[in-house]
């Protein structure tokens, strides 16, 4: 199984960087122990039926109750059709072996489940070096899948795609990359179906760069290129063999995108940030943030940008000040025709003993509201909400009961109108391993909902939004006797 990606330690105190899409404290939290909210009872999304869903989150379902069935991945289209993909057990028995999809129909419940991969049911796709499932989809309900699958062979794990159509069905697979161990990739997609999808690439065995390629609707993959990065020079140049890593798109649905990196040679590291549309490709390739100072160390970019082409950057950073070490969430703001704004903290710095940089994990919608999450000190989960002019809100603390044994991102979304719902695996209560969501809406955090009854053993939850505020989230939990199936709740906004 794969080790807890949200959160790294630093341990590199000499002052070396560490390598490396759709959320206060005066302000209250909220405590799943002592105080969940409860899930509503419309028409279970399971049963097939036509009654009319109350607001509110629905009576929790399995998706087909056939275990073992493990890391989903979701979207939600604008009549709150669900796809979903998952990955269950081949025939030699390797448990994420296969990877399936099936999509749900509000008043119809589910279709039956397709097999995505191309494999013969013996080829990994969760053993080390593979990256967690990628589902991306838009209002239209069209989708593409991204998969890793072990290939035999030297070029060892692969990255594939699969569209799909709410007309046509799932289309042909594609390998997308043949190698991409111990990588990432990163997607998203357009309303009129086009996909982007980027990922590190070796060039040679010291240095890397950000590849990418394109899938448009007529069913065709652009050839593999390389984001041409202009030279830098001056104190905040990265020189040298230099490594880009951790790229993370944000797509709008006109089809303009935005994609952070970070670029280190190991001393020395740099943001950066690029834009796309289909006109120009990628422009606009430029350092965002330097890390000029070694007492500081800089990881983990996310972009997001709005309909005018601001973008919001955010990042984790660690500095040693005095002997101290503290970390923070920072970000910066790109306004268009202004250029890059001063750099702030989301929140105050913490005195980290331990080194910890936490993952800050964002999203912003078309007006430009923004959010943000993270991790602090591991367990803390904490998150802040920005208007369209970049003004952060107070910190709120989500829980401080982050389950540590959790192997994915917390799902963070926004609705067109700027509501924030975030979901995660929580361990308030002891032997219990809990599935929760939270949502910001005018102006304050809800409490916690609770998705079935403690104890159990629930964790990856999978969260997807649309415009109107409309959710799905699955999640997997292990049920005993049986073994670890899918469950599903879906949120109909209220009036």
């Amino acid at each position: 199984m794969k080790p807890i990606a949200w959160i790294v330690m630093a341990t590199c105190l000499t002052l070396t960087a560490c390598g490396g899409s759709d959320v206060s404290k005066d302000g209250g939290s909220s405590s799943s122990a002592t105080n969940p909210g409860s899930p509503s009872t419309p028409s279970s999304p399971g049963d097939g039926g036509t009654s009319k869903a109350q607001a509110g989150w629905s009576k929790v379902a399995a998706i087909d109750g056939k275990a073992p069935e493990i890391e989903p991945s979701t979207t939600i289209d604008t009549n709150g059709n669900t796809l979903v993909t998952w990955m269950t057990s081949g025939p030699s028995g390797g448990l994420g072996n296969e990877m399936w999809g099936a999509r749900y129909v509000p008043g119809s419940g589910w279709g039956t489940p397709t097999r995505l991969d191309t494999g013969d049911g013996s080829h990994s796709m969760t053993g080390p070096g593979t990256i967690q499932p990628q589902l991306v989809g838009n209002a239209s309900g069209q989708a593409v899948a991204f998969w890793t699958e072990w290939m035999p062979g030297p070029n060892a794990y692969a990255l594939w795609a699969r569209p799909y159509s709410p007309t046509t069905g799932w289309g042909t697979p594609f390998e997308v990359a043949p190698s991409v161990t111990s990588s990432t990739y990163t997607a998203g997609i357009d309303d009129q179906g086009n996909a982007i999808v980027a990922w590190p690439q070796a060039i040679d065995l010291l240095n890397s760069r950000i590849a990418w390629t394109r899938y448009t609707t007529d069913g065709t993959w652009s050839t593999t290129a390389l984001i041409q990065m202009p030279a830098q020079t001056g104190p905040g140049a990265v020189t040298g063999d230099t490594n880009n890593v951790r790229p993370m798109i944000s797509v709008l649905p006109s089809g303009s995108a935005v994609l952070a990196w970070r670029q280190t040679n190991t001393t020395q590291s740099a943001l950066w940030t690029a834009t796309f549309d289909a006109t120009n490709g990628w422009t606009n390739v430029n350092q965002a943030v330097s890390d000029t100072s070694l007492f500081t160390t800089i990881e983990f970019p996310a972009a997001g940008m709005d309909t005018k082409g601001n973008i919001t950057l955010v990042w984790g950073q660690l500095d040693v000040t005095s002997g101290k070490i503290s970390t923070t969430t920072m970000s910066q703001r790109y306004v268009a025709g202004t250029g890059w704004q001063a750099a702030q903290a989301v929140a105050p710095e913490i005195t980290e003993p331990s080194g910890f940089i936490a993952t800050p994990m964002l999203t912003v919608n078309a007006n430009g509201v923004a959010a943000v999450m993270w991790a602090e000190g591991g367990v803390v989960l904490q998150a802040s909400v920005a208007d369209a002019s970049g003004t952060w809100g107070p910190l709120h603390q989500l829980t401080e009961h982050l389950d540590t044994t959790a192997q994915q991102y917390p799902p963070l979304v926004i609705d067109a109108a700027g509501n924030v719902t975030v979901a995660w695996q929580d361990a308030s209560t002891a032997g219990s391993s809990d599935v929760l969501a939270a949502s910001y809406r005018n102006g304050a955090w809800s409490t916690s909902t609770l998705f079935g009854q403690d104890p159990q053993d629930a964790s990856w939850p999978a969260l997807a939004v649309n415009a109107s505020g409309a959710m799905a989230l699955i999640w997997q939990s292990y049920i005993q006797n049986v073994g670890s199936e899918l469950q599903a709740s879906f949120y109909t906004p209220g009036t």
